[in-house]
């Protein structure tokens, strides 16, 4: 079981030591084993230029119609509060390139990625325009899931349509490369539970996409969800998993999305396995939206918290 030190805690740690020490008479006493653990975990954490948190967390509180940018600003304002550098968008809420560019400068944040629907074979995307937003935003990492292959749209359905799949992204991901950007593909429990002979979706994926046209955003949970270890995913496939999504599972309550740090996936090992490939981790709780009690605000602080703790 893994014990979660929340930032409060740390500091009490902290504040506990110099208390100590002043008390003692003496700088060279030593401090109290709790002091030392915060010391240490402040050395070790992933740093804030690699967290993000995707805003999807907040879609809601974000909502549609009247009142939308009202509330996405005032998100933006709470995670800068918070301590966060980094977003990831999933919608501009009507807000041109330019004007969300300028919000996001507004409050000192940086769009790490933005996830926006890069199309199919059956329903190509604007990707030029894609390109052009992204320029303005100032991102270099875009994608979405194989949202094509999603069961509840069905486009993919042999593994004829998952390979004509793979090769229209990677001729997006080359049309992104030569604009110095970077399409990613972000993963759903569907792309490795969609076998074909001995090869999963995801595999199709990779084997007939480029490393250097597309990378992997890995979401954590999703494949702990589909019954594999990220370990695994992350040992065949190295560094083109560039991004991670942090998201934890609950055992307990029917394998449903928890708040990271809370959940039973182990992170630090998943993050070890990762080394220096891993470009940001990226807080994210889908929201409970029957669920009046989830506080998305909570679970992007404690993440934060988690993350700023946790070695990688």
């Amino acid at each position: 079981m893994r014990v979660t030190t929340s930032l409060r805690a740390v500091l009490v740690a902290v504040l506990s030591a110099v208390l100590f020490v002043g008390l003692a008479g003496t700088a060279s006493a030593a401090p109290p084993a709790q002091a030392q653990a915060a010391s240490d975990c402040a050395g070790r954490g992933v740093p804030l230029s690699k967290i993000s948190v995707q805003l999807y967390t907040f879609a809601g509180v974000i909502g549609g119609g009247a009142g939308e940018q009202e509330r996405h600003e005032e998100v933006l304002r709470s995670l800068a509060e918070m301590g966060y550098r980094n977003v990831e968008p999933y919608t501009l809420s009507g807000w041109t390139a330019e004007e969300y560019a300028a919000l996001l400068d507004e409050y000192g944040l940086k769009a790490s990625a933005r996830h926006v629907d890069v199309g199919s074979q059956f329903t190509p995307a604007d990707i030029e325009q894609i390109l052009e937003d992204n320029r303005t935003l100032g991102i270099k990492y875009f994608g979405s899931g194989s949202t094509a292959g999603a069961p509840w749209i069905g486009q993919l359905r042999t593994e004829a349509d998952w390979v004509a799949y793979a090769q229209y992204l990677d001729a997006v991901g080359e049309q992104a490369r030569k604009a110095g950007q970077t399409l990613m593909v972000h993963n759903h429990d569907f792309e490795f539970t969609t076998v074909f002979g001995d090869r999963t979706a995801f595999d199709i994926l990779m084997q007939h996409t480029q490393a250097k046209n597309v990378v992997s955003q890995l979401d954590l949970y999703w494949v702990s969800y589909a019954g594999l270890d990220p370990v695994d995913v992350i040992e065949e496939y190295g560094n083109r998993i560039q991004l991670l999504h942090v998201k934890d599972l609950n055992p307990d309550l029917n394998r449903r999305i928890e708040i990271v740090g809370l959940g039973n996936i182990d992170f630090p090992s998943i993050f070890a396995a990762a080394g220096g490939s891993t470009r940001y981790f990226v807080v994210e709780h889908d929201p409970r939206f029957t669920d009046l009690e989830f506080d998305p605000y909570e679970a992007a602080e404690v993440g934060l918290e988690y993350l700023t703790c946790t070695t990688y």
